[in-house]
C-alpha cells in the first residue's frame, strides 16, 4: 500500500525544484548572496502584503 502525499508536501517539492532551477547556473561563489537577496525581497513582499491586510 502506498502512502498518500499531502498537497503541502507536493508544494514544498515544487518550490525546491523551482529554486534549484533558478540557481543551478549561478556560480557557487555567488549562490549565498543570491539566496540572501531573494530572501530579503520575499520578506519585504510579505511585510507589504501583511501591511495592506492590517489596514
Amino acid at each position: 500500500m502506498q502512502a498518500k502525499v499531502s498537497k503541502a508536501q507536493t508544494e514544498v517539492w515544487e518550490w525546491k525544484e523551482k529554486l534549484y532551477e533558478e540557481i543551478k547556473n549561478v556560480p557557487s561563489s555567488e549562490r549565498i548572496s543570491y539566496l540572501i537577496k531573494k530572501a530579503h525581497s520575499t520578506v519585504a513582499a510579505i511585510k507589504k502584503k501583511r501591511g495592506k491586510l492590517e489596514t
